[in-house]
């Protein structure tokens, strides 16, 4: 079981319009660099083609997610915002949640579902 005070190497990554440059989305991830890949890539392939993926896990589809699948997913693209470093989930989640906050003062990371991940991970992972 996941627990809040786990140690992962987690970052913080967003969906930005290349023209110009608004952020509609923003994420965390606990991903490092490995066999399958870059963070990055991996979490924007998860998002893009997840429900084309045989995986143990179900997939979501969100409608960030489905977004990304319309000519609307040709005119974004992910960046980190926070690089990979260890730290606690919880540090994670609360630094996610603290970024999207930050943008929903700007009218921006409109495609996110909620803007307090760790209330959502207190709520599904009691």
């Amino acid at each position: 079981m996941k627990k809040l005070t786990d140690i992962v190497t987690g970052f913080i990554y967003e969906y930005y319009r290349t023209d110009n440059d608004e952020v509609v989305y923003r994420g965390s991830s606990e991903h490092k660099e490995d066999k399958w890949g870059e963070p990055l890539g991996k979490v924007d392939k998860w998002h893009r083609e997840g429900h084309l993926l045989k995986t143990k896990f179900p997939y979501s589809w969100t409608v960030f997610r489905c977004a990304l699948r319309t000519p609307f997913g040709e005119k974004v693209k992910i960046r980190f915002l926070h690089e990979p470093k260890e730290m606690t989930r919880k540090e994670l989640l609360t630094l996610e949640g603290d970024s999207i906050k930050m943008k929903h003062g700007e009218a921006q990371c409109y495609l996110n579902h909620t803007p307090d991940p760790l209330k959502a991970f207190e709520k599904y992972n009691k």
